[in-house]
């Protein structure tokens, strides 16, 4: 049993804040700090299939392959992390009492401090951003079509191959975003912590109100 519990430790990492859908599944006692630590799946995404990371970054390890739409947000997984990717209709039929996941009141256009804390920190690529389209369907889990196409910032290390580079390709602690220019009232943003020596991105979500 130590042992077990030993393992599930010695996960990845998760932004402490600001606080995250995972933050608030652990405060409702739904998951614990390893399972959000946890949120892993493949780094292509938006991409709908496994296969090499794109250019100039051929050499990283190859993508499994990317979470499925109404999973996203979990990297995937489709166990008790689940919950990361529920409505507030679903959330307030599993909690019993009505639920809308709180949001985070940013500006359009404002720089957002991320805060990450991390268990093993593996070779960092760097970090992906995207957000949902105007119009997006809160009703309905996140999915591809429920997404801006295109990520709205990314952060990669330029340095290839990554195993020539790897004292230099670390995990940021602390990082920085500016928001879309753009948008207004509720989005949900997706945060892509992507591995250079894995197929894997750690996935974390954020329900966010611009005024």
């Amino acid at each position: 049993m130590n042992q077990a519990i030993a393992n599930t430790e010695l996960k990845h990492g998760r932004v402490t804040s600001p606080a995250s859908r995972g933050a608030v599944a652990i405060d409702l006692g739904l998951l614990g700090g390893w399972q959000v630590n946890e949120m892993e799946g493949g780094k292509n995404f938006p991409a709908l299939v496994a296969g090499p990371f794109p250019a100039p970054f051929e050499t990283d390890s190859a993508s499994v392959a990317p979470p499925a739409d109404g999973y996203i947000l979990s990297g995937g997984k489709s166990d008790a992390r689940d919950c990361v990717n529920y409505t507030d209709e679903e959330m307030s039929q599993k909690l019993g009492r009505s639920f809308a996941w709180p949001l985070l009141n940013v500006d359009a256009g404002q720089t957002l401090k991320i805060n990450w804390v991390y268990t093993a920190p593996h070779t960092t690529r760097g970090y992906r951003w995207l957000i949902t389209k105007d119009g997006w369907d809160p009703k309905q889990r996140i999915s591809r079509g429920q997404l801006e196409a295109q990520p709205f910032f990314e952060d990669f290390y330029p340095q290839v191959p990554y195993y020539s580079h790897a004292d230099e390709l670390k995990a940021k602690v602390e990082h920085e975003v500016k928001l879309p220019a753009d948008k207004k009232g509720r989005h949900v943003i997706v945060l892509m912590w992507i591995v250079a020596n894995t197929g894997n991105a750690f996935y974390q979500a954020f329900d966010v109100d611009f005024k």
